[in-house]
């Protein structure tokens, strides 16, 4: 189906990108920091739509080696550039109506299209709302997150120039809106056949490459898939465009349903993590073992309520991950965090709160060094890791709160 919007076949497209790679191109050699790991692709080897689906990625990785190389032997440089790196993007990923008004609104809109990659995505932690991408520069700080939709990477900028449009100088709208096209096409195509999405694609293979609800990859992939179907500001999109996003929308939703982590015979929540085929929970970084997640299959779980006239399979996913939450929240209690390290102390109605991880099998929270070393408590982990990274969360109140009326109205 993703073929009929292209109007082309994806033969057709790998030759093209491929013959435009110069003959010399070392687009294809390993990239020493790239976790090669590509086991779980032999599972697919016969079968078609999965072998489509990698010829798509490896054409794509290719078309943005192509242009870079490209730029790179017109200037006679061998090393590119790297633009200027920002905790985000550089620029407030959900402005104001009088921000897109304003002048500089058109600036960053020109900034953020310079830094789109060919394939159709942007990168992450680059600022985007300071200089325009020169030629020879790379199109992010993180050459393995290029492009990405890790930390909202590519599905923020999509958001950011739909909203921009209306407010666009004419001369800049034919140019917003080609941009809005390719992104979508590249969201479309990088959903695995079953449904779900890597963190990162083209693809790079090891963990990248599992189905990623960390950091809310898939849910944000989802809530964008189903705003370009039914939402006023992606209405100047094709309309088979959109009649696409919503079957791919459908898709993503069927997939969680598979994807709800059993365990003794009994539905819980999701995991980080999950395997492209089996949909088994995955091991990420050192410190984040395969586990079940709390904060985001909260995301997923919102995402689940809010369907309308919500199936039976969904109703049962929803009861058991709200029953899973309920059991396991921790009232009364808040998290202190200073440069002594990170703990729990009494706090009389508090918000409750969640650890981040649970162990498949206890589950009881769960908490890892960066040496992969697992802890009975947060305040056993190393200083570093207490310091840096969300071990208690209260993403899951969003849930319980909103429960009551769903279940009313379900």
């Amino acid at each position: 189906m993703l073929r009929k919007i292209l109007g082309i076949s994806w033969c057709f497209f790998v030759w093209v990108v491929l013959s435009a790679l110069p003959l010399n191109s070392n687009a294809t050699t390993t990239d020493p920091e790239q976790d090669q790991s590509v086991e779980w692709r032999q599972q697919v080897a016969q079968d078609p739509a999965w072998q489509a689906y990698f010829a798509r990625s490896t054409a794509l990785a290719a078309k943005d080696q192509a242009l870079l190389q490209h730029e790179l032997v017109a200037l006679k440089q061998t090393k590119a550039a790297k633009p200027f790196k920002h905790k985000q993007f550089g620029f407030e990923p959900e402005p104001s109506i009088e921000y897109l008004q304003s002048p500089d609104a058109i600036r960053v809109a020109q900034v953020i299209l310079s830094f789109q990659t060919p394939s159709g995505g942007w990168s992450k932690r680059t600022d985007m709302a300071g200089q325009l991408r020169q030629p020879g520069q790379m199109f992010g700080v993180e050459k393995n997150y290029i492009p990405t939709f890790d930390n909202g990477a590519t599905t923020t900028q999509l958001r950011w120039l739909a909203a921009f449009y209306p407010y666009a100088p004419a001369t800049l709208k034919s140019q917003i809106k080609a941009a809005l096209e390719q992104g979508v096409l590249f969201v479309l195509a990088a959903q695995y056949p079953n449904g779900g999405f890597a963190q990162i694609y083209p693809l790079r293979g090891g963990y990248h490459d599992a189905l990623t609800l960390n950091d809310h990859v898939l849910v944000e992939l989802l809530r964008l898939l189903k705003d370009v179907a039914t939402a006023p500001q992606f209405a100047l999109l094709p309309t088979q465009m959109r009649q696409q996003a919503q079957q791919q929308f459908v898709l993503g939703t069927e997939l969680l349903l598979k994807a709800q982590v059993k365990l003794n015979g009994k539905l819980t929540i999701w995991a980080a993590q999950h395997h492209p085929l089996t949909l088994e929970p995955m091991a990420a970084r050192a410190y984040e073992l395969a586990a079940l997640a709390s904060s985001e299959s909260a995301g997923v779980t919102l995402l689940l309520m809010e369907l309308p006239r919500p199936s039976a399979a969904v109703v049962q996913a929803v009861e058991a991950a709200v029953s899973w939450f309920s059991e396991k929240q921790i009232l009364d209690t808040k998290v202190e965090r200073d440069d002594k390290g990170m703990r729990l102390v009494a706090a009389p109605g508090a918000k409750p709160l969640w650890a981040r991880f649970y162990d498949l099998k206890t589950q009881q929270p769960l908490f890892v060094d960066r040496d992969g070393s697992i802890k009975a408590k947060v305040s056993d982990l190393s200083l570093e890791r207490q310091q840096g990274y969300g071990w208690y969360q209260n993403n899951a109140a969003a849930v319980l709160k909103a429960y009551p009326k769903w279940q009313q109205n379900e």
